[in-house]
């Protein structure tokens, strides 16, 4: 069958994808792949809505890119499982295969991240999701038709900005994630990438950055330095672990707990970990993540196989850019368009296009989506920006002198007015006037000075960076909340607080819903002790009793406090004293508490 793309229409690039296209380490028990946009496509029919344009068996890139043409209005999609296992089909195919070791998730997250967990997935009922039986007959479907023992990658080289972007597009089949290793999401295909960043120089092309897609992010964590010392080189091959099921890339082998974190709520979140970290200084350690915790791991162990250089599976390279067909005349979607509003059961659109038809970020602005718009390739860029910006400070303090002795000359006349006019009863008031026109003016020109006193500091301190040799910085330095394993709970309670965890859960709904159901007055102190009673056997399962009874007596203290100022505006006399003195007895409650700990 013939390939749809161009295999070698810039040989250079080529060159330079081979030379350092990336190790792909997978988990024990992976389903899925890197495939060929052709074998993938012979598998698939082509469809408007209900309405089949293009039967499974007969799509080829080039009748992707023409029926597409003809429907330029509308939302097209591939469905990849035509007929859906049964069950005994899926349980028939999953004996056939070896168990997938799989962590204890409910016990990774405290109850009310769990209680998140039963709501999410109730929300599949309401959302559209991918079928029971799709994922093994994409499986099935992958390993009879699709060549599993070829590997491809889309490869596309992009030049901007004294960079060279080697950009690594893998197609599979599935993500298989919720149905298999019980994570987030199941969707048809799945596009992801790693880019390595070649800095130019007159030395030609050298590895200095390596990003991986992980779950739709962008931004600095996506990225590692070549020096950094979680990066793992094979050679001049950068090694990335990728997701069971989800596919999303890691450097670092490990367990990933997934965080949720939406932008109305980060202000609560923020303020909330402030407070913890403050009551609580044993909780800041180990803390990375800004988001709260859901009970699903993405598996990036890495104990599985490999594909790339001098492994078993080697790569199969194609290079691509915006003139292939296929990359550029398919807006559609790559696998079952579920209509999941939430977006997560939806297959992804193609390596160019999001979903809603606009080109990807990654694609149109490479450097953008690592974040490396604002990173010279060399440091000694650096030099050169720090020199220009020199130049701007010169001038910008020559302008700000010039500017204070005119107006240090027109304020000094204005309070000679000033003071003559004060010297005459008839001109008192234009006397006042004047002197308000003094103090404006002063104060201007206090901030005026103050503006050109930060140029200079500026300046100054510029001047001593340009004096020493020029500085590359540490490796991680650039990282603010860096995606990193989580270690899983140990110890002699380990599979007690697993049990608890599996438990705990359904039992706090029940008993939620058994305190508006029995009759009993009052609802809220009842409901409040089965609160209470959960988060006790919380705390006991995890050892965080002294936790619990410290925030427990904090907010008790708070409540007092409240409590305490309602009796002072409303009673007055000694009761004004209440509020102040709780305040003072929490605070050394908790002062007394940060020593005992640091001790």
């Amino acid at each position: 069958m013939a390939e749809p793309e161009e295999t070698v229409p810039y040989e250079s690039d080529l060159e330079l994808l081979r030379r350092y296209e990336p190790v792909l380490s997978y988990t024990d028990g992976e389903r899925f792949f890197p495939v060929a946009v052709e074998d993938y496509l012979a598998c698939c029919g082509l469809w408007r809505g209900e309405e089949q344009l293009v039967p499974a068996g007969e799509l080829t890139a080039e009748v992707l890119v023409a029926t597409a043409e003809r429907y330029p209005q509308s939302q097209l999609s591939l469905l990849l499982v035509q007929e859906p296992f049964h069950r005994k089909e899926v349980r028939r195919y999953t004996r056939a295969k070896p168990p997938i070791a799989k962590s204890g998730r409910l016990a990774a997250v405290g109850l009310f991240g769990r209680v998140f967990d039963v709501l999410l997935r109730a929300s599949l009922f309401l959302r559209g999701s991918v079928p029971g039986g799709v994922a093994a007959a994409a499986a099935d479907l992958y390993e009879r038709r699709m060549n599993p023992a070829r590997c491809t990658y889309y490869g596309r080289v992009v030049r901007e900005g004294g960079y060279v972007a080697l950009q690594y597009y893998f197609l599979y089949a599935m993500n298989d994630w919720r149905t298999t290793f019980s994570g987030v999401n199941d969707h048809e295909a799945d596009w992801e990438a790693v880019t390595i960043y070649l800095a130019e120089s007159p030395a030609g092309p050298r590895p200095a950055w390596v990003a991986v897609s992980a779950h739709d992010e962008s931004g600095d964590d996506l990225r590692r330095r070549w020096d950094d010392p979680d990066l793992r080189l094979a050679g001049e091959h950068p090694v990335i672990y990728v997701g069971a099921g989800s596919h999303s890339g890691a450097f670092v082998r490990g367990r990933y707990l997934v965080t949720v974190n939406p932008a109305r709520l980060r202000p609560i979140l923020r303020g909330t970990r402030r407070v913890t970290a403050f009551a609580f200084p044993w909780t800041r350690e180990g803390r990375r993540h800004s988001g709260v915790g859901i009970p699903f791991i993405d598996y990036a162990l890495g104990d599985g196989e490999e594909v790339g250089p001098s492994r078993a599976r080697g790569w199969h390279p194609v290079v691509i850019s915006d003139e292939t067909p296929w990359v550029s005349g398919f807006h559609g979607l790559w696998g079952r368009d579920t209509r999941d509003w939430v977006g997560g059961e939806r297959a992804p659109a193609g390596p160019r296009y999001d979903r809603d038809g606009r080109v990807r970020t990654l694609w149109a602005d490479p450097l953008g989506w690592a974040g490396l718009q604002k990173v010279p390739p060399e440091p000694e860029d650096d030099v050169r920006a720090l020199r220009d910006r020199i130049a701007i400070l010169d001038k910008e303090i020559a302008d700000a002198d010039a500017t204070i002795e005119h107006d240090r000359e027109e304020l000094r006349r204005l309070r000679a007015a000033a003071v003559s006019l004060g010297r005459h009863e008839n001109a008192r008031g234009l006397a006042r006037q004047r002197s308000a026109e003094v103090v404006k003016a002063e104060n201007a020109l206090r901030a005026l000075v103050r503006t050109r006193t930060d140029l200079a500091e500026e300046r100054a301190a510029h001047d001593a960076t340009l004096a020493r040799p020029p500085a590359v910085g540490r490796p991680q330095e650039h990282l603010r909340e860096p995606n990193v394993p989580y270690t899983p709970t140990r110890g002699s309670r380990t599979r007690f607080l697993n049990v608890w965890a599996a438990l705990s859960t359904p039992l706090f709904i029940l008993a939620v819903v058994g305190v508006f159901v029995v009759p009993h007055e009052p609802v809220s102190i009842l409901l409040a002790g089965v609160v209470f009673l959960f988060l006790t056997m919380e705390a006991w399962a995890r050892r965080r009793m002294l936790a619990l009874a410290t925030g427990l007596l904090m907010l008790a203290g708070a409540v007092a406090v409240v409590v305490g100022l309602s009796f002072a505006v409303v009673y007055g006399g000694r009761y004004v004293l209440l509020g102040p003195m709780v305040v003072v007895a929490a605070v050394l409650l908790v002062v007394n508490l940060r020593e005992l700990f640091r001790s």
